[in-house]
């Protein structure tokens, strides 16, 4: 389809809404769209999963450290880069915007000093004299999915379905996950072009790469039910692979940039067109009840959606008690983890006493603190890592129960609608997740004051075998203490994390839940208002809508 006809088909549907008055958000969403086509507008998101290296790639590809990097969750706010002279300009929820300095663009965009967008940050419009964005291209740096902050992964969905393409960013220190197939299987119902970068391939070796790249090519190919998949395997860090990334984007833009962006306006103006759809079809089946009934299916309906409540409680105590034996688990895997390591130091301490028996006390502790330094780290990091895989394969596993009861709840609604209405409605569909493994650490004492026992002068005063055997006592007790300590650490890290990554999770099925009663609320009010104030008997409006739906109908199977 042309573009010139794309746009009167656009036009027809929306001139169709607006003569009906019901759609007014599907309206403003195709509004959108005619928007993108007239400014040629192509936006680019890099997306992906926390600390997969996006804004790192995104200051390599600018060729300037404008954003804020760390080994903590950092992007909060999505930032939109476009071509112009250096500023950044902050887009309030509230509606407002202001003009702050690039060094100060940190305090509105950075986790840290932004957390969970306090100051209520709608995004950041960031402009840069930078060849590549010259041609009119917006690229987008995204909050990471999967970040325990669930306001940065609701970001990154949002701007997902803005998107004209996507470079969905993954690295070789993780495989794909579940948290990565479901947004990637959404993503495809909104974007026209995907470009997959391979971030990271300095940290392994030539061999390792290979064995990746072809394990991801099999992966991605499923989910995006293709037959081949194009990776660019490349390096933020060291800036490896960047320019052959976006040689073949310029490249796209300069051949193909108005099909990116027709095919992208496509793709969202038919899920547009059948949600609205749905909305006009329940708008007149309700129109056509008498008031009375209208007014008693309202109050059924009102007191059915009452239920969602419920849902909402028994999903929410579902969860946690899966939590529960998660934990449940995993501590007892750490407890019987932290008896073999007092076993194994056990012995090697007692090996180092019985060979240095009579050695000078200070040089015997020295020989117990270094193997306490070096071996228990060594040992306690192993035992987080076997921690941290029982944790991240449950934890793939409570994410699936997150969208499975997001999912009963539209079911639900769904049913409902079609029990007291008679028709099949249609509900906005966005996968939520919990966090990632990468949210998750474990604090180990790694320094050496850590390994401290309190001694003091006057048993270097004693005979040495006795003073000796008092020392290795010492650090045999401390040993046992301070794995006792970490375990416990441990412990409380997987707890407070885990339960942090859901403590929003009942407020997620309660956001949902309200939005559902309040669309459909807000429609039967609609309904009742229109039928008291309408000057069109119930034939001719039941006429029009049925004429517009039939038309829209065409539109759709068409388009």
């Amino acid at each position: 389809m042309s573009k010139k006809n794309i746009m009167t088909t656009i036009d027809d549907a929306a001139t169709l809404l607006q003569g009906i008055g019901v759609c007014e958000e599907d309206i403003r969403k195709i509004e959108m769209l005619k928007t993108k086509i007239k400014n040629r507008e192509l936006v680019i998101s890099v997306i992906g999963q926390f600390k997969r290296g996006k804004t790192s790639f995104i200051n390599a590809v600018l060729e300037a450290a404008v954003l804020p990097v760390g080994i903590i969750p950092v992007t909060s706010v999505a930032t939109k880069i476009q071509y112009g002279e250096a500023l950044a300009e902050v887009h309030f929820k509230t509606g407002d915007h202001q003009i702050v300095a690039l060094d100060q663009l940190v305090g509105y965009i950075a986790e840290q000093q932004n957390p969970n967008n306090q100051k209520g940050v709608s995004f950041v419009n960031l402009f840069l004299p930078d060849d590549f964005l010259r041609a009119g291209i917006t690229l987008v740096d995204t909050p990471g999915v999967g970040s325990i902050h669930q306001n940065n992964t609701d970001e990154a969905y949002a701007f997902m379905r803005d998107s004209d393409a996507i470079i969905f960013m993954l690295s070789v220190d993780s495989p794909i996950n579940e948290i990565e197939r479901e947004f990637l299987i959404e993503a495809r119902n909104y974007a026209a072009k995907f470009y997959f970068a391979i971030n990271k391939i300095d940290t392994i070796s030539p061999s390792d790469l290979e064995a990746y790249l072809g394990y991801c090519h099999d992966i991605l190919c499923e989910i995006m039910a293709v037959e081949a998949i194009e990776l660019f395997a490349i390096s933020a860090k060291t800036k490896v692979g960047i320019d052959a990334l976006f040689i073949k984007i310029a490249e796209d833009i300069k051949v193909s940039a108005d099909r990116i962006i027709m095919n992208s306006v496509q793709i969202k103006f038919r899920e547009v067109l059948r949600v609205a759809l749905s909305h006009l079809e329940l708008y007149r089946r309700a129109y056509g009840m008498p008031l009375k009934n209208l007014e008693e299916k309202r109050s059924e309906l009102e007191e059915k959606l009452s239920s969602l409540d419920q849902i909402t409680r028994d999903s929410t105590f579902y969860l946690l008690c899966h939590i529960d034996e998660l934990l449940e688990q995993i501590r007892a895997e750490l407890q019987d983890g932290s008896a073999g390591i007092r076993d194994v130091l056990s012995a090697e301490m007692a090996a180092v006493y019985e060979k240095n028996r009579n050695a000078k006390p200070k040089e015997l502790e020295k020989m117990l603190m270094a193997l306490l330094e070096n071996q228990l780290t060594a040992h306690l990091n192993e035992l987080s890592e076997r921690g941290l895989a029982s944790l991240s394969s449950g934890y793939e596993h409570l994410a699936e129960i997150l969208n499975q009861k997001i999912v009963d709840l539209k079911a639900f609604l769904v049913k409902v609608v079609a029990e007291l209405f008679g028709i099949s409605y249609q509900v906005d569909t966005m996968a939520h997740t919990l966090s990632s493994r990468d949210d998750f650490y474990v604090k180990v004492n790694q320094k050496p004051a850590a390994f401290l026992v309190d001694m003091n002068d006057l048993v270097y005063l004693l005979p040495l075998g006795y003073a000796n055997k008092k020392i290795y006592a010492r650090y045999q007790n401390k040993m046992q203490t301070d794995v006792e300590h970490n375990i416990n650490n441990m412990i409380y890290n997987y707890q407070y994390k885990i339960r942090e990554s859901v403590r929003e999770f009942k407020a997620v099925l309660e956001r949902e839940s309200d939005a559902l009663k309040q669309d459909l609320s807000e429609l039967m009010n609609r309904v009742v208002a229109d039928k008291e104030a309408s000057s069109q008997t119930l034939g001719e409006k039941i006429k029009e809508l049925d004429t517009v739906c039939q038309q829209l109908t065409v539109i759709l199977s068409e388009f």
